[in-house]
């Protein structure tokens, strides 16, 4: 018998307040408030005392739907089968949806023998067994269901007044600004206005954002990560953020902030209650001037606009987009261990270290790798690799069968038709799920004879038994075919060179491949974290 647990839920929304955290308060004061409430309320009941407590915490997420993390986890131990009971401070916890926490409540919880306990609303499912909650626990999930709307709304609309007043919304201040003591007003910061103003400075004296990136990665000035974190802004410093690029550049070029003006709205929620956004088009923004000190003229911004236009259509006249290499995600450079940046041009695509790009003097592979020749090199040292492997596992075993190319691409293909047959499976079994949980609707609402009933679920659980097998035996015959893709068979199914380098191949076989120049590089294969080196030529 599988072991069970008994969930505690807790959450508390944007709009509930106390979400914003910090580095030490890892929870709100109301998530606190709700374990203290079930904890005491556990105690009291002596509730499960043999059960081991699980807990679920959503912190910042809306209860209008159940995309949330916490709660996605502890319904998906529910169909496993895992979960005895849940306990929620009330019904709003779990969710403000009317509709969905009916079905819950009403369907879901008691088809899979979950207990529900809503602690202030006095709500138990042990109350109601054959019954639905009664029209108290309906009228109050109805009440929470329009509550979090209008209050959704309201903040909108709160949100919608700020934004036309032009006080800046963000956590942060744009690199060039510091917030001033009300926080809604940026203050200019002198330091990082100065390299703002470098930045356009040499944008309008007719460099790309390319040379501008190299400049200021010889002239050490900071970028925007590296200057917040020294200024413990408590910045996240990502790969990359150290060495400027033409993307930062490019940021900092067509942001309208340094004009003095604030743009708010530049994404907008799907729907009400929903972490979903999209993109707004620069039309619908709400821009308002003259709302701080401008570090830059509007003639500089518009000559720099003017350099990154021109400077996109000559690069976009280079190269046409192309199919993606083999190879793509695992060159690497040696030096930095950075991934290689692929250069589509009309002639040959190439890789290259992107810092090199930026950075002089990095050691980074500053030479353009052609793409032909990087992966001929590669397949030539893999037969060669697969080839030693075939002599030495015949010196040892024998009687070791050794599969044809063709043999193995068959299998590959067959595995691949596993996969497809599986999904079929597992999608027939979720349509009988779902017809299971109709009729059991229809059951509790007096639309079916007891006796129909229990016929019908019988034969899905019966059809949902011989599916199950089904896809157990494929399941097992995949994994087989797996296995034989691995360990000393793996190394074995090579009886010829292979004529192309394939996606699947590199997949399978390689781990990483690290370029010094032009003249070496190092193949990590997986599993046996061998490196072998070959030579390359230039570009």
């Amino acid at each position: 018998m599988a072991k069970k647990f008994l969930a505690e839920y807790f959450r508390l929304s944007v709009e509930d307040g106390d979400v914003i955290l910090d580095d030490a308060k890892a929870e709100s004061d109301s998530i606190n408030h709700q374990r203290e409430l079930i904890t005491r309320y556990i105690c009291d009941k002596q509730l499960y005392p043999a059960v081991q407590p699980l807990e679920f915490v959503d912190d910042g997420y809306s209860g209008t739907n159940f995309d949330r993390p916490a709660v996605k986890e502890m319904l998906s131990l529910v169909r496993e089968g895992k979960i005895c009971c849940i306990i929620v401070k009330d019904l709003s916890r779990f969710g403000r949806n009317y509709l969905e926490v009916g079905d819950y409540l009403e369907q879901i919880f008691p088809f899979m023998g979950v207990r529900f306990i809503a602690i202030t609303d006095g709500y138990d499912s042990n109350d109601h067994i054959g019954t639905t909650g009664g029209i108290e626990i309906a009228f109050k999930s109805l009440l929470y269901d329009m509550y979090s709307k209008d209050l959704s709304e309201k903040m909108r609309s709160s949100l919608l007044v700020r934004r036309k007043r032009g006080d800046f919304i963000g956590p942060r201040a744009p690199f060039g600004y510091q917030f001033s003591e009300n926080k809604k007003v940026l203050a200019v910061d002198e330091v990082a206005a100065q390299y703002v103003k470098r930045i356009f400075s040499l944008a309008c004296e007719g460099n790309g954002t390319g040379k501008i990136a190299q400049m200021l990665n010889k002239e050490k000035i900071p970028t925007p990560g590296w200057y917040k974190n020294q200024e413990k802004q408590q910045y996240h410093i990502m790969d990359g953020e150290g060495f400027w690029s033409c993307g930062k550049v490019r940021k900092v070029l067509q942001n309208k902030v340094y004009l003095g003006i604030v743009v708010n709205g530049r994404t907008k929620v799907t729907e009400v209650g929903g972490s979903h956004f999209r993109q707004v088009p620069d039309a619908e923004q709400i821009c308002v001037p003259d709302m701080h000190e401008a570090i830059i003229t509007e003639q500089e911004f518009l000559l720099a606009s003017e350099v990154i236009k021109n400077n996109g259509q000559q690069k976009g006249k280079k190269h046409n987009r192309k199919e993606e290499s083999v190879l793509l995600g695992k060159l690497r450079c040696g030096h930095c261990k950075r991934s290689l940046v692929r250069i589509r041009r009309k002639s040959t695509p190439c890789f290259t270290c992107q810092k090199a790009a930026y950075e002089q003097g990095s050691g980074c592979v500053s030479v353009r790798l052609s793409e032909p020749e990087l992966e001929a090199v590669v397949l030539e040292h893999i037969n060669q690799e697969l080839g030693q492997k075939i002599l030495d596992r015949k010196d040892q075993e024998p009687d070791v069968v050794y599969l044809t190319t063709d043999n193995r691409r068959s299998r590959l293909l067959s595995v691949k038709e596993m996969k497809k047959k599986c999904m079929v499976l597992e999608q027939k079994q979720d349509f009988l799920k779902r017809e299971k949980q109709y009729l059991y609707e229809r059951y509790k609402l007096d639309q079916m004879e007891r006796g129909v009933y229990l016929n019908r679920v019988g034969a899905l659980r019966e059809e949902e038994s011989r599916l199950s097998e089904q896809l157990q035996k494929i399941q097992d015959e995949r994994e087989q075919h797996e296995e034989g893709s691995s360990s000393h068979q793996e190394e074995a199914e090579y009886t010829g060179k292979m004529e192309s380098l394939t996606r699947e191949v590199v997949d399978e076989w390689i781990e990483a491949i690290y370029v010094y120049g032009k003249s070496q590089l190092d193949i990590v294969y997986k599993e046996k974290i061998k490196k072998s080196k070959k030579s390359i030529k230039n570009c």
